[in-house]
């Protein structure tokens, strides 16, 4: 008996057909599928990690910060310590000037008999001495017997304005000075040596005068000494270095 071949319907063959063709296609769309869940994975894991890192860098932060303030801490409380140590020492030095201020104004009652005196004989020395800055040297003592008599200065200040006063008068001895007087009817440049003479030329250069302490009056100088003279009142406003001048004396008992 001959065998024939069997014919399967087109429908059938191009379902056996797709069959194979599904199973590819869910087998892709499956391993697209993992790689997808791989892909996102891995993101995720960097996205961790990156927040790991980052929470990471701010505790460090944190730390560093948190070692920086106990660092400050332990400093300023080093400071503090100082502060109170230098307090302490500050409160004991104030304790001990108001003990001595105390002690210096009752010592003031004392003193105030010795500084009046000694006033009243700087102003006799000042009116028997040379008549240069006559003005300022009274307005000086003016001011010493205001500040003696005057109860809200205590006696440490009023000795010292008085020692003021007597280096200042020490002073004019050592040096030279220039001013401007008013001598007769002329205003004439006036020399000071020290307190050894006083000499007055006018603003022209001449008319050389001396003062005569023995006399109490300006007397003439030869024309010859006005030279010297200039050369004083040039060195007494610093114009010129000081040096040698050979000026005329005064005698004790009258002309130079």
């Amino acid at each position: 008996m001959a065998l024939g071949k069997a014919r399967l319907p087109w429908w059938m063959a191009a379902a056996c057909l797709a069959v194979p063709l599904m199973a590819r296609a869910a087998a892709d769309d499956a391993l697209s599928q993992s790689i997808d869940t791989v892909k996102r994975t891995q993101q995720a894991s960097v996205a961790s990690q990156q927040r790991i890192d980052k929470l990471d860098d701010q505790t460090r932060a944190l730390l560093e910060r948190y070692r920086s303030a106990i660092w400050q801490t332990q400093q300023l409380n080093v400071y503090a310590e100082q502060l109170n140590e230098l307090l302490q020492q500050q409160t004991t030095q104030l304790a001990s000037l108001q003990q001595q201020m105390s002690d210096l104004d009752r010592a003031g009652e004392d003193l105030m008999p010795l500084m009046l005196r000694m006033t009243d004989s700087l102003e006799k020395f000042i009116a028997l001495d040379l008549p240069f800055l006559k003005d300022e040297r009274r307005e000086r003592i003016a001011s010493l017997k205001q500040v003696l008599g005057d109860p809200q200065v205590n006696a440490g200040e009023k000795f010292r304005r008085i020692l003021e006063a007597y280096q200042i008068e020490i002073d004019y001895g050592r040096s030279l000075g220039v001013e401007r007087q008013q001598i007769g009817s002329d205003t004439m440049d006036v020399l000071r040596v020290g307190r050894v003479a006083l000499y007055a030329l006018a603003p022209d250069g001449g008319d050389p005068k001396v003062w005569n302490a023995g006399a109490n009056q300006w007397e003439d100088l030869p024309g010859g000494d006005a030279a010297a003279i200039r050369d004083g009142l040039k060195m007494a406003r610093e114009l010129m270095p000081v040096n040698l001048l050979e000026l005329p004396l005064p005698a004790a008992g009258g002309t130079p």
